[in-house]
């Protein structure tokens, strides 16, 4: 009862020391990463087409519309003088502000799948082959 148990408890701290320097990576890809990009056009493309042309509006300009509404009504109510072209550019901050923050919900559960998946020794790099994968014969 007085032994330790060695391979679990250096597999914890691995991944706990590694929690750590992850954040920051996170972070960092979650700023450009490929689902805020396409999050961020999601939000702005379809309502800046609406927008444009009212013949253009879809369904899917629902989200911007939103946004664009709750952000004029603060605007509106701050300073009522202002133009509606005027916010555009909180429009565009606030698409890429939560844009930023699904990206990093999906890079933190790509990380977290990664560090179970490391330690449960299963890797994305790892495929063995048990002999059904010998074809070049």
């Amino acid at each position: 009862m007085t032994g330790t148990r060695p391979d679990t408890g250096s597999k914890t701290e691995s991944a706990l020391t590694g929690q750590s320097v992850r954040w920051s990576e996170i972070g960092r890809r979650a700023l450009t990463s490929p689902v805020t990009v396409a999050t961020a056009i999601v939000l702005v493309v379809p309502f800046a087409l609406g927008w444009l042309r009212t013949e253009l509006f879809s369904p899917l300009a629902l989200p911007g519309y939103v946004i664009y509404s709750i952000g004029t009504a603060i605007g509106n109510a701050i300073a009522p003088r202002f133009e509606f072209w005027v916010y555009w550019l909180p429009f565009l901050g606030g698409c890429y502000g939560i844009a930023v923050s699904v990206g990093a919900g999906y890079e933190w559960l790509r990380a977290r799948r990664a560090t179970v998946g490391a330690i449960d020794g299963h890797t994305g790099t790892d495929r063995s082959t048990t002999g059904s994968g010998d074809s070049d014969n």
